[in-house]
């Protein structure tokens, strides 16, 4: 009997998560979030931010341990958010790394996740913000304040959004005022899992012809092009500038609107990642 051990280990073993190849493109960065259960995130990658009193009146405090951010043991990442003593509790990781897209070519931010089915129970949701998105990186390495930084929503639902995803630009214009006016939506199906990327094609030598480009599961949705922002400098920072990747599950705030007392809490409310890669061309 001892002889079969190993076998029937391997029929059992876990799928654990891999980075998909991309034509034309080789991996700069990625994490798998292959470990054990209930392991912590890679904090050579990751930096799991702890605080409260967070942007847009929202609710949660985010947390540095592994109660709301952990691995799943079969290859994956779990944020959850939790409610304790009428009290919200959330995970946010932030890339340690930040990426731009070289000169001429082109570079994808792309994740796999899960969120659930917001159509389904929208009163069972609400208030509940997960996203997958990117931030210029100057806002955390010289303080250049948001939305000047600029900011890619590449993923992000709420209850009242239903089974739609928005993404979204968001940056300083001309006249020093927020634009946050480019942004396209896309029909999915919550409680499954899909990828969605976001594209930074620099290949054409006129940067009015260059673009940002949204994808799900590999179809295009939405595109944003240099002459539809219109001026140099605002380009400059929304497609030739660093960013690093945020994953979060937020609660309450203007936004969305706050949780009720039916919003559920815990592996329920969860955003699941199998991976974050950033690709480039090759």
């Amino acid at each position: 009997m001892l002889s079969y051990l190993p076998v029937l280990a391997l029929l059992w073993a876990p799928t654990l998560a891999t980075i998909p190849s991309l034509p034309g493109y080789h991996v700069v960065w990625s994490d798998d979030f292959n470990g054990d259960h209930y392991a912590g995130v890679d904090h050579n990658k990751w930096v799991q931010i702890a605080k409260s009193n967070n942007a847009n009146g929202e609710v949660e405090t985010y947390t540095s341990g592994t109660d709301n951010v952990h691995l799943s043991g079969d290859g994956q990442l779990y944020i959850v958010p939790t409610k304790s003593n009428g009290k919200w509790y959330s995970g946010r990781l932030e890339s340690n790394t930040a990426q731009v897209c070289d000169t001429g070519g082109a570079m994808i931010f792309q994740s796999e996740l899960w969120v659930p089915d917001f159509t389904g129970s929208p009163a069972k949701f609400a208030g509940l913000w997960p996203a997958f998105w990117a931030k210029g990186n100057n806002y955390r390495s010289s303080g250049v304040p948001w939305p000047k930084c600029g900011e890619w929503d590449i993923f992000e639902v709420t209850d009242k959004m239903s089974n739609q995803n928005q993404g979204t630009l968001h940056f300083q214009d001309a006249n020093g005022n927020h634009n946050g006016a480019f942004n396209g939506r896309v029909t999915y199906q919550g409680g499954q899992y899909h990828t969605w990327a976001f594209k930074v094609d620099l290949r054409n030598s006129d940067w009015t012809k260059q673009s940002l480009i949204w994808y799900l599961d590999g179809n295009q949705f939405y595109s944003v092009t240099g002459a539809q922002v219109g001026t140099f400098q605002q380009w400059v920072q929304l497609a030739q500038s660093t960013y690093y990747i945020i994953l979060n599950v937020a609660v309450g705030g203007g936004y969305p609107g706050n949780p009720t007392a039916n919003t559920v809490s815990g592996y329920d409310a969860s955003m699941r990642v199998k991976y974050v890669a950033i690709y480039k061309t090759n």
